[in-house]
């Protein structure tokens, strides 16, 4: 993580930013007028495979949303987008829309900085001031794990975001649990108490620019097997969506990677490494890995024919042997082409938010080229070395302070 000095930490707990260019949308006009716009919300996370399928695809994507910074109970933020990706997003006009999630999605400190008032305040600073410095179109909120009784507390800290981002300029986002329903017993990946519960669309709504709706995974390691994303079941979460939120303002989330089912004993324990697939009953019947293109999926082609689930519009293997129970579902380009064609249909003024680059389908790529013109969002200008652009920020948070009477 990058280390903030004292220039930064003096001006953070004092002041507010100046407005900064306004954010819109923009269309290069490379492709035929007939075909649809899309906005192309990529998920990347610092690792090679995916930085180098950023590399590779930049020109097909919109906005490049790299999960790497994460705050702590008492609302400090830390973090920093690989300079690697600073650099292709630059070259290509890319905007740059960091995550921020809580560390780990770790449920305390969450409920930690929700119940502080100070903490919801340190957390928006630090968030602009790199915004500020770093030439960002805003921020995505990826707050995860929240207990539903916190509905209120969580729309009430978006809300102070929202408010200081616009003031700047920025634009707020937050990427948010699919779910079709608001009844406790409805299916929603981690379950509705610590997972799901805790977003109400319909206020959020107010404040977002747009929200990422994770519309997966239907099945993972919190249920038996089954298809990530299913078509009826993605079209669920989008009507009950867009009786939310106007369309305007969704992004359909969308899966690139596939998960490998492997049965274990019967009653055994088997603790999931990622925290919402500990959801339900302790006692698993399947442990879980992914399975992604490049490497995985196109092994198991060596020697396994894949089946196509006309109903859920997916491809899946079924990998038992000898008594063991085996089953693979995955995304490739023929389960993703329907997805981004309803996104299109519906009309989502933000088209898609797809985790995560560098375990999709190459073929993806093709599809959305032959089908699609990608919106540009237009960027901000990013000049001077860090420190100069570091004090710059910081008087214009200081600036903005002053003149807003805060």
């Amino acid at each position: 993580m990058r280390k903030l000095g004292p220039l930064f930490l003096t001006f953070v707990t004092i002041c507010w930013g100046q407005t900064v260019p306004a954010v819109s949308h923009k269309v290069v006009a490379t492709h035929s007028t007939t075909k649809p716009r899309i906005t192309t919300l990529m998920y990347l996370v610092n690792r090679a495979a995916s930085l180098d399928s950023f590399q590779q695809h930049a020109n097909q994507v919109s906005i490049i949303a790299p999960q790497c910074f994460a705050m702590d109970a008492q609302g400090f933020v830390g973090g920093e987008v690989p300079p690697a990706v600073l650099e292709v997003a630059r070259q290509n006009k890319v905007a740059l829309m960091p995550l921020v999630t809580n560390r780990g999605f770790n449920q305390d400190l969450m409920h930690t900085v929700l119940d502080t008032p100070e903490s919801r305040l340190r957390v928006i600073r630090y968030l602009l001031f790199y915004a500020l410095r770093d030439g960002y179109i805003g921020f995505q909120f990826d707050f995860e794990n929240i207990k539903y009784t916190y509905r209120d507390r969580f729309t009430a800290f978006f809300h102070e975001a929202a408010g200081e981002f616009h003031r700047h300029n920025l634009l707020l986002s937050a990427a948010v649990v699919g779910k079709y329903s608001e009844d406790r017993d409805s299916e929603s990946p981690g379950g509705f108490e610590n997972w799901s519960g805790v977003y109400d669309y319909h206020a959020l709504a107010r404040d977002a620019d747009f929200l990422s709706i994770m519309a997966y995974p239907q099945h993972a390691g919190f249920s038996d097997p089954g298809p990530i994303a299913g078509l009826p079941w993605v079209n669920k979460i989008v009507d009950f969506t867009l009786s939310n939120i106007p369309a305007g303002k969704v992004s359909l989330g969308v899966p690139l990677y596939g998960v490998l089912w492997t049965s274990v004993a019967t009653g055994a324990a088997e603790q999931a490494n990622l925290v919402q697939d500990n959801a339900g009953s302790k006692e698993k019947k399947w442990k879980t890995s992914t399975a992604s293109w490049p490497e995985v999926i196109p092994e198991l082609q060596k020697t396994h024919q894949p089946i196509w689930d006309e109903t859920e519009q997916s491809h899946w293997f079924d990998l038992s042997d000898n008594g063991s129970r085996g089953i693979a579902w995955y995304e490739d380009k023929q389960s993703l082409a329907p997805k981004l064609k309803l996104a299109a249909d519906r009309k989502l003024g933000w088209g898609i938010s797809a985790w995560v680059m560098g375990q999709e389908d190459p073929e993806f790529w093709t599809m959305v080229s032959e089908n699609y013109r990608i919106v540009h969002p237009k960027t901000p200008q990013v000049v001077g070395t860090d420190e100069r652009r570091a004090f710059i920020a910081a008087r214009r948070m200081q600036m903005k302070s002053k003149s807003s009477g805060k």
